[in-house]
């Protein structure tokens, strides 16, 4: 047998709407239905909205306080035009489309029931009908009551009760600032639209409860009409002083449809509300979202409608972006100081192509774009070895480039090094914290070992003269027996325990035959005067014979001494001049360089300061180099 399906059959359909609706509303809470009753409010044209909270307390517990009481009952009042017999109509019909112009998907109201058992309304309509009726998932029209009515005034109560809440203690306050964050904007635009003022009250058992929220009290800072290719734009600029940053929302029908957030330097947020026909006729049925579309969609839409081309989004945040200039002077000063110490931090980037006047001026998004750029040319670099028909000229280039950013990193990584050491007033509180400035305690490398090679950072013996970058061997508070092993590659029967401070094979392996510097580093605490200079001739002398019986082919041998003293002490300057010493120039500090005939050692007394002044001149000029600030 073959059965028809008709638009009437359809209609009688049966539809479980309690379950159907529960895919659509789940974890429903009390701003929940506060939002979904106050915009049939705003929409049914309503000037007064009331809300109350009703609580029941536990005299021995709560003590009538609304934050520990748990929420009973709801009421809902508002002056609009009531229930006529067109909402009643879509009151009892499942994605009604009464509301289809202004976003109303129809359903709304259905929430209702997922916080309380019994949801009554009671309504007096401009028609001139009392209504009421208990509202539930299988009500219907004939539970309606509608009596004719002599009263003027229209309102509409809607009566929560026998609530079913996850929340019972949901506090009134934290209401109260949903509903302004959720509303004020589209209470500013209702008024604006009709030039009437909008006001809801919250109350807690009957009483008034924190401050009116009223369209009156949302101040513009600047309202601007925008043409852009002969469509109007309307430009509403808002403040809020406990927020920063901007936001700019593109509103249809006095609803926010699509909104942007871009971060700002300053102690405030500015509020960007956008209306537009334009926008009005792009947005969706439920005001979720706008179908722009192509420029050549733009094209075939209503020839008699303006339309705004397709940069025209990119124009009107440029647009909100200037005012907020207008009203920042200090933006750019304030960008400055801020990009003058990311430059402090990060020397070794160029950031000369920042843009000061930036709104969203973001320190982290300047980071990442220029490492994303160093990355996409490394990728370039790359593809360019990789191509046949690359030129000589062209890799090499490319290479330049690439080295030069490696090498204005390490170059700023010795900046670092310097200010540190700069901060040093004296050895004899910091030595440990300059030895490792040098090079970490216990720890050696032997760069002929292809799993202990140096990391480039942890060199930092080009305090002393640049040439320290490369060596065969370093080893930072190691004895002289574990030296002599690493070196040899073989147990040694070696058995000093004296440990240098700094020890470098400079230039040559162990096994080699060819003749080999060796550099020692010693610190020493305090200030020297000349009777401790001379215990310090003494002792570099007994680590060269100590050196030479375990180590072959010695060429040169060079001691650091680095101490405290002072240059200008003519004590100091007689005894190194009467010693053959020469006072050698530095930037600040003093340098002492002698030339131990007896032990044939090259020993170089330095002062603290000198090391970071000197080591900072030549660091200062590398950059300077790397910069382009040289000729």
């Amino acid at each position: 047998m073959t059965t028809s399906v008709t638009n009437e059959t359809i209609d009688l359909m049966k539809t479980n709407i309690k379950r159907m609706l529960s895919h659509f509303y789940k974890n429903v809470t009390v701003n929940d239905v506060l939002k979904e009753a106050v915009m049939n409010c705003i929409q049914a044209n309503a000037t007064e909205i009331g809300i109350d909270l009703q609580y029941e307390y536990h005299t021995n517990i709560d003590s009538n306080n609304s934050n520990l009481g748990n929420l009973s009952k709801i009421i809902i009042t508002d002056n609009g035009e009531g229930l006529t017999t067109k909402n009643i109509n879509a009151f009892f019909e499942l994605a009604t489309e009464n509301k289809k112009n202004i976003g109303g998907k129809g359903i709304g109201r259905f929430s209702f029931l997922k916080i309380a058992d019994r949801v009554s309304i009671d309504s007096i309509s401009n028609e001139g009908e009392h209504v009421s009726f208990d509202f539930s998932y299988n009500a219907s029209q004939e539970n309606v009551i509608r009596t004719k009515s002599s009263k003027k005034d229209t309102y509409t109560k809607i009566f929560f009760s026998n609530l079913n809440l996850k929340h019972p203690k949901t506090q009134a306050q934290s209401c109260v600032n949903f509903l302004k964050e959720k509303f004020n904007l589209m209470l500013f635009l209702k008024q604006k639209e009709t030039q009437k003022t909008i006001n809801i009250r919250v109350f807690v058992n009957g009483k008034p409860f924190g401050e009116i929220i009223s369209s009156f009290n949302i101040h513009c800072l600047d309202q601007a009409n925008l043409k852009i290719n002969d469509c109007k734009f309307t430009v509403y600029t808002f403040l809020d002083y406990k927020k920063t940053g901007i936001e700019i929302f593109y509103c249809a029908n006095n609803l926010t449809v699509k909104s942007f957030s871009f971060s700002g330097n300053f102690n405030k947020q500015y509020i960007f509300a956008i209306t537009s026909d334009y926008f009005d006729q792009k947005s969706n049925l439920e005001r979720t979202q706008f179908n722009f579309g192509s420029e050549d969609e733009l094209d075939q839409f209503d020839m008699l409608s303006p339309k705004p081309g397709k940069n025209f989004e990119e124009m009107l945040k440029n647009y909100c972006f200037n005012i907020v200039r207008e009203h920042e002077p200090e933006l750019l000063k304030e960008n400055k100081a801020r990009l003058d110490n990311l430059s402090a931090m990060y020397g070794y980037i160029d950031f000369s192509n920042v843009q000061l006047d930036n709104i969203s001026f973001d320190e982290a998004s300047i980071l990442k774009a220029y490492r994303d750029k160093i990355n996409q040319e490394e990728d370039n670099l790359i593809n360019l070895l990789a191509n046949k028909n690359a030129t000589l000229d062209e890799i090499a280039e490319k290479v330049s480039e690439q080295n030069k950013h490696e090498l204005a990193k390490y170059i700023f990584h010795r900046n670092l090094i310097v200010k540190r050491g700069l901060e040093l007033k004296s050895l004899y509180e910091n030595e440990n914290i300059l030895h490792e400035l040098f090079f970490p305690q216990k720890l050696s490398v032997n760069c002929d070992h292809e799993v202990n090679k140096p990391h480039l950072y942890h060199n930092n013996i080009w305090l002393l003269d640049d040439k320290f970058m490369t060596y065969a061997y370093i080893a930072s508070d190691v004895t002289i027996k574990r030296i002599i092993e690493e070196i040899d590659g073989v147990h040694s029967s070696c058995q000093s325990v004296k440990r240098p401070d700094l020890f470098l094979l400079y230039n040559k392996p162990e096994e080699s035959t060819e003749y080999k510097d060796v550099v020692l580093i010693e610190l020493k605490k305090g200030n020297i005067d000349y009777t401790e200079q001379f215990k310090a001739i003494d002792q570099v002398a007994r680590y060269k014979r100590a050196t030479e019986k375990v180590l072959q082919n010695i060429n040169s041998f060079y001691c650091y001494v680095i101490c405290d003293f002072d240059g200008n002490d003519e004590n100091i300057e007689s005894a190194m001049k009467d010693r053959h010493f020469t006072k050698v120039f530095s930037n600040k500090g003093c340098i002492y360089y002698g030339y131990l005939d007896g032990s044939k050692v090259h020993l170089i007394f330095v002062s603290l300061s000198s090391i970071f002044s000197d080591a900072e001149a030549r660091n200062e000029t590398f950059l300077k180099i790397l910069k382009g600030e040289c000729d």
